[in-house]
């Protein structure tokens, strides 16, 4: 008899997964019990399966039932045959108490006749097949424990789909739950705490937007296994879907304990991740919530973590934040707000107001920039830092921005058929906006419902966005210029500074970031910085715009260093249609 060898089959939820047990099955000999009272049976089954095609077999034959049941409890066998007939027991018997006793591997009930009632009975109890003894062959036998085997790998596969996640390996929301239940229990019971964390990828969006979901999923399983191998083996850590992970910390001794990890977990995330000779560069936000202060419950726990993260992200993103009732009360003012936020269009709640442009030379109007502005029914006036980051967060920036580009296109041409002199409309972009496949299209679709000529538009986009760039957004910039658009880079000089892209892409002009304008002339450094940007703009033909001008000595400077234009507070707020028409009229502001 073949000795055993003591390589047990693993279930979903342990160590070793489907994929690998299959590997590790089909590299030897299928291991095969043979459940018998007879010994014939057992020279029979031994030559039918040394003459199956394909597959080596080691058989084990066993008599019976206490025995049986013993060895099948040690779990060191592939597939069993267990003979209907066991003395005074019978197979199906042995077939159910194995299964109570975590049996995974098949069975094959074997009969000595045909009995229709007995191999309905065996299915139904668990059986992978039944077979009559006398009317099996090899290549019969071989088949049907081939087929059983396959089989229970697929209803493995299945278990562990439901439970883990396909992508990284780790557990999957469900699975997730299951085990925060299990370490909130063992934690109260052992008056431990415990830390939920809950991370997202900041920006991880734009990847998967400008580089492919397969670039995007390298870089998740770059992430999941940067945590898992961070992780003791008392920890848990999850992907709920997308680019959300959770990490269970038990037994942590102080909030101090949760801090390190979270601060080692953002240096390690934060690595380097090459992927198709790509060097990307991607980070987390963290939100912590700690039990038993923060929830005792894994509905109130991960209710907490999630606005702790969310903070995170408000605050700059990168880092990690503790959920607190302080937070709990900002979460509730966000929810609020982002509730509004999302009837507000429908309810016509937005306003667009206008800031002149005005020519350094002549003094005349060259520009009108729209800006937003939320006119809240029981807030009053919201100003754009106030509810844009959440626009941008929940994706309403797109539909609010098709609005305002609707909106200013629709009241420029209005301007023009009232006679007025003829002006350039500007309008922001967000990068989420600018990122949609068919944006070219849309903007061409409310030029042509509006009625305005493409040359009195002029569209702003953030220098970070030009940083971002890549082969999809340049092609989207150069049809929009195709078009006849204006391009402006706005705030220039708070982004990343690249600089290249200036030669790179269809620039018309670009506008000074009131940062830099607010303290020159008495900063020496603002004073350097704007009249650098100056020339260099000029130096590659682009118009330069200064944004917030509020004094004259700004002005003078301005003037001095050859700025085309300026915009602020000096000449004129930002006003409503109504009362920036009579300026508008007029044409021109004084700069003397």
């Amino acid at each position: 008899m073949p000795a055993m060898k003591k390589v047990a089959l693993k279930s979903p939820l342990r160590e070793i997964r489907p994929r690998e047990a299959e590997a590790e099955m089909d590299s030897g000999p299928v291991r095969v019990l043979l459940v018998d009272g007879k010994e014939e049976d057992c020279v029979v089954t031994r030559q039918l399966l040394s003459e199956a095609q394909g597959k080596r077999f080691e058989l084990e034959w066993i008599l019976g039932y206490e025995g049986a049941l013993d060895t099948i409890k040690r779990h060191v066998h592939d597939v069993y045959l267990l003979d209907y007939r066991l003395g005074e027991r019978t197979g199906l018997e042995l077939l159910r108490e194995a299964i109570d006793n975590g049996c995974k591997a098949p069975m094959i009930i074997l009969t000595a006749q045909a009995d229709h009632s007995i191999d309905t009975e065996a299915i139904k109890a668990g059986a992978a097949d039944s077979l009559v003894k006398g009317q099996i062959n090899a290549t019969l036998l071989e088949r049907s424990i081939r087929y059983a085997i396959e089989r229970k790998r697929a209803e493995e596969r299945m278990a562990y789909l439901a439970q883990y996640d396909a992508l990284t390996g780790l557990a999957n929301r469900t699975l997730f739950k299951e085990l925060l239940s299990l370490a909130l229990a063992r934690a109260e019971r052992s008056s431990q705490h415990l830390a939920l964390m809950f991370l997202d990828l900041d920006r991880f969006k734009i990847i998967n937007d400008s580089l492919g979901h397969d670039v995007g999923d390298q870089v998740l399983k770059v992430v999941a296994e940067r945590l898992r191998s961070r992780m003791r083996k008392s920890d848990t850590v999850a992907r709920l879907g997308g680019d959300e992970f959770t990490v269970i910390l038990e037994g942590i001794g102080t909030v101090q304990d949760a801090t390190r990890v979270a601060q080692e977990l953002l240096q390690i995330v934060a690595l380097p991740i090459t992927v198709q000779d790509q060097e990307l560069f991607i980070t987390p936000s963290i939100g912590i919530a700690i039990y038993p202060q923060y929830g005792k419950d894994p509905e109130t726990l991960i209710k907490n973590a999630d606005m702790a993260m969310y903070r995170a992200k408000r605050q700059g993103r990168n880092t990690y934040r503790f959920y607190t009732t302080e937070v709990n009360g900002k979460a509730s003012q966000h929810l609020a707000l982002e509730n509004s936020l999302r009837r507000a269009l429908e309810r016509e709640e937005f306003l667009l107001y206008y800031q002149p442009q005005v020519e350094m030379k002549s003094g005349r109007i060259i520009a009108m920039e729209a800006l937003l502005r939320w006119k809240h029914p029981d807030r009053g006036l919201i100003q754009p830092d106030d509810f844009i980051p959440l626009a941008e967060e929940n994706g309403m920036i797109v539909p609010i921005g098709e609005w305002v580009l609707r909106t200013a296109c629709q009241q420029n041409k209005k301007w023009q058929k009232a006679g007025l002199p003829l002006t350039t409309v500007g309008v922001n972009l967000s990068a989420r906006q600018f990122r949609q496949k068919f944006f070219v299209e849309i903007v061409d679709r409310i030029l042509k419902e509006t009625g305005l000529d493409s040359q009195f538009l002029e569209l702003e986009l953030t220098e970070s966005l030009f940083f971002e760039s890549n082969g999809a957004s340049t092609s989207r910039l150069k049809e929009l210029k195709n078009l006849g658009i204006r391009i402006s880079i706005d705030d220039f000089g708070t982004g990343y500074s690249s600089l290249s892209y200036l030669k790179c892409f269809p620039i018309d002009t670009l506008k000074i970031d009131r940062s830099f304008i607010g303290d020159i002339p008495a900063s020496q450094a603002d004073s350097a910085i704007a009249s650098g940007m100056i020339a260099l703009a000029h130096g590659l033909r682009i118009k330069v715009t200064a944004e917030g001008v509020e004094t004259r000595a700004q002005l003078e400077f301005l003037r001095e260093r050859g700025c085309d234009a300026i915009q602020g507070y000096f000449l004129s707020p930002p006003l409503s249609p109504a009362e920036i028409t009579p300026k508008l009229k007029k044409g021109q502001m004084a700069m003397a």
